[in-house]
């Protein structure tokens, strides 16, 4: 062991993704780094996941399987195991790409300093046949108040950055992530690694590209907070039109608006502007 290189913490969050999960494991496993710890925090699966998890042995530092009140929930217990100088999470359906850890500590060479590395990530829409390069942007503080940028499995940080930052918002579910990172971004510095590192794979079981209107209620609350009341309203009534016409609407998300026509987005975009597109790009049916 090279006492020298700082100790990586990866905490994978999982419930029932016992075919995915082995695959997640052995892309962290398989970098190849001096100084890792892997903490797999399962929710109490019934589908085999445990047996997977302990087939790689003494390879997984902490595994621990009860029930919890959620995703957040489970990285709040990995990240209060966790002993490293540079931490991350992966969830159990989506895996590293090679190099991918080397990467991050190239940029994050000072662990005592607040500071977050992500990089760009391939979507992997299972059972379809396609992907699709999600490349990675350069930082704007401005832009993660209704955006959700930072690519969640191509990001690392320090421990001073998660240490000032506090924990993940355990009251919620989807975006979980975004919120954190923005209060993140608040305290410490963003680097982006013009590289993708890992792939973000979407399922029919996919907590994201589930269409549940918690999601997109979560979303609206989080952008109000963070970007004002504007903004908060854009996105409601551009979720409330979706809601009741998403078909229709949708087709701004995949072809862009000259493709569509309908009254109901003529009257979202005289009344908010260039918000209805923004939000479009973050809100789904």
């Amino acid at each position: 062991m090279h006492m020298s290189e700082p100790l990586v913490s990866i905490v994978v969050p999982t419930l029932n993704q016992a075919r995915f999960i082995r695959q997640t494991l052995a892309s962290i496993l398989g970098q190849g780094c001096a100084r890792l710890e892997v903490i797999v925090i399962d929710g109490g699966s019934t589908d085999g996941t445990a047996e997977v998890v302990r087939s790689f042995g003494s390879a997984i530092t902490h595994f621990i399987s009860e029930p919890d009140s959620g995703q957040a929930d489970a990285i709040n217990k990995g990240m209060a195991l966790a002993k490293g100088d540079i931490l991350a999470w992966l969830n159990s359906d989506d895996y590293y790409l090679p190099c991918t850890i080397e990467r991050a500590l190239e940029i994050l060479c000072d662990p005592t300093k607040p500071h977050l590395a992500f990089g760009g990530t391939i979507a992997h829409f299972e059972g379809q046949n396609r992907a699709a390069v999600w490349p990675t942007e350069t930082f704007d503080p401005e832009r993660i108040k209704t955006r959700a940028c930072i690519l969640q499995p191509s990001a690392f940080w320090t421990r001073a950055l998660w240490e000032q930052t506090g924990p993940l918002d355990a009251e919620l579910h989807f975006v979980l992530d975004w919120e954190w990172f923005y209060r993140a971004s608040q305290r410490g510095t963003f680097t982006a690694i013009p590289h993708a590192l890992s792939i973000y794979r979407f399922h029919e079981a996919h907590k994201t590209g589930s269409g549940n209107p918690k999601r997109n209620a979560e979303i609206c609350a989080f952008v109000e907070k963070s970007a004002g009341p504007e903004w908060g309203a854009a996105f409601r009534d551009v979720a409330a039109t979706l809601a009741s016409a998403g078909p229709e609407l949708d087709r701004l998300h995949r072809f862009g608006p000259l493709h569509w026509r309908g009254a109901a987005y003529r009257a979202l975009l005289a009344k908010h502007g260039g918000k209805v597109k923004i939000a479009l790009s973050q809100l789904r049916v």
